[in-house]
């Protein structure tokens, strides 16, 4: 796997010049562009605490932003999660991490039970939701916009909006460093499947 060095392009032929372009864009794409330096309190789907990153330290970590309550893009963007983690069958150090931004309705249940209903493999793969605070916390360090649309209630009572949200899913390395952002709903796999295979040798 390729490591980013430094090399002299006039050295070389065309050849040389081009492959280096290639690889220095490489390189830029995973260039590191924020570091989770707090640890963040929230809770699995299993009602276990868990500490965001601390807990995943030494693990290569995709991380979806979702709620369960979303009717276009979140089911869009698991399902490219999912597709992720079929291509690392077995591999430890290898991490899927959906956070939701409805913790009023997401419960560790209702988690739980969002990923049965899409045959998620949940041995390396945490849903986590938590105080509204400390959610609120972890999606502004990470750049996660949404804006709930007013509410209605429904005849019992029931209040339902919806959240209009940024389509982000995020690659954070062993260390805890962000290292790259992709678009959720239409995720180059490929690239991404790249991306993890470089910092998983790191």
């Amino acid at each position: 796997m390729f490591r980013c060095s430094k090399y002299n392009i006039f050295s070389g032929n065309i050849v040389a010049a081009f492959a280096l372009l290639l690889m220095v864009a490489g390189c830029d794409r995973l260039a590191v562009e924020d570091t989770l330096t707090e640890d963040y309190s929230l809770t699995n789907q299993l009602g276990e605490e868990v500490s965001l990153p601390d807990d995943y330290a030494g693990k290569v970590l995709i991380v979806g932003y979702v709620y369960t309550n979303c009717p276009d893009i979140c089911p869009m963007i698991t399902y490219n999660m999912r597709d992720l983690q079929r291509e690392f069958p077995g591999e430890d150090n290898f991490h899927l991490v959906s956070i939701s931004f409805d913790p009023q309705r997401d419960t560790p249940e209702v988690l739980h039970s969002y990923a049965n209903s899409y045959n998620i493999d949940q041995s390396n793969w945490s849903m986590l939701t938590g105080n509204t605070e400390e959610v609120n916390r972890v999606l502004d360090k990470l750049g996660i916009a949404r804006v709930k649309t007013p509410s209605r209630f429904t005849e019992d009572n029931k209040e339902v909006y919806f959240i209009d949200h940024t389509d982000k899913v995020s690659l954070i390395d062993k260390k805890g460093q962000v290292r790259n952002h992709y678009l959720g709903s239409e995720l180059d796999t490929e690239t991404v499947i790249e991306d993890i295979k470089t910092l998983l040798t790191e």
